[in-house]
């Protein structure tokens, strides 16, 4: 029983360490999450979705953003509404600290999840890509934020399957 407890006490001495040690990083150097924090608030628009040749779908968008993970991510929800659909979507973003390497990994209520790349070639333009196959077919979101003003932003977000655009998302919102 001695060494159970023992081994206990050492797994627990270990994980204070790391907590200990963990900390004094992100307490010592300023998270390379900053970068999203222009998406911190609550934002709301309009925007359109559809696919070449056919009519869009017009939505109403919400998008709420905070700081999580101790402000080493953004965390968003995203909700656009049209009449005959509702498309819901978590988000989180954030920096691969040992890469440099931004990620915005997004769960929608359509079963898609994606780790998308990300990059600022400035403080206010996002551009990120995901990459997949489906159906034998390569595809490729390509998406783009812009912050127009600090209370204006607007996206484009097109699927490619095989290099031909199949999707289009796009919209302005405003805080």
């Amino acid at each position: 029983m001695q060494s159970y407890a023992r081994m206990a006490a050492l797994v627990l001495a270990g994980a204070a360490l790391t907590v200990t040690v963990s900390g004094a990083v992100a307490q010592t150097s300023a998270p390379e999450a900053t970068r999203f924090y222009p998406f911190l608030g609550y934002w709301k628009g309009n925007g359109q979705y559809g696919a070449p040749g056919k009519e869009p779908a017009l939505l109403a968008l919400s998008l709420s953003c905070r700081k999580a993970v101790a402000g080493w991510a953004v965390r968003c929800d995203f909700v656009g509404r049209s009449d005959t659909m509702t498309f819901v979507e978590a988000d989180q973003m954030g920096v691969d600290r040992d890469t440099g390497i931004g990620h915005w990994n997004a769960i929608n209520n359509q079963g898609e999840a994606h780790d998308h790349i990300s990059e600022w070639p400035d403080a206010n333009t996002m551009i990120a890509h995901y990459d997949w196959e489906q159906n034998g077919k390569q595809m490729r979101e390509n998406v783009i934020f812009r912050f127009t003003h600090e209370k204006n932003m607007d996206f484009r977000s097109v699927v490619t399957e095989n290099g031909q655009e199949v999707g289009a998302f796009f919209g302005k919102l405003s805080r």
